[in-house]
């Protein structure tokens, strides 16, 4: 399961009540067992960095919009 406890984002932390619902929900179920590198928030996008080195890119209402 991944831990959504803290992420850091340029230097600060974020608390997972930060974390939009659906990224939660879509990372649960298709990245169950995955470790997150990191998250960066822009302006309008979510980017979410795993150790495995695939990007996950979401909207700013948390909905996937593509894979790398």
């Amino acid at each position: 399961m991944v831990n959504w406890n803290v992420i850091k984002s340029n230097g600060r932390k974020m608390s997972s009540a930060q974390i939009r619902k659906n990224m939660v929900s879509f990372m649960t179920r298709n990245h169950p067992c995955s470790i997150i590198d990191s998250i960066e928030k822009e302006y309008s996008a979510y980017k979410i960095h795993l150790m495995n080195g695939l990007c996950l890119v979401f909207d700013a209402d948390g909905l996937n919009v593509k894979s790398n």
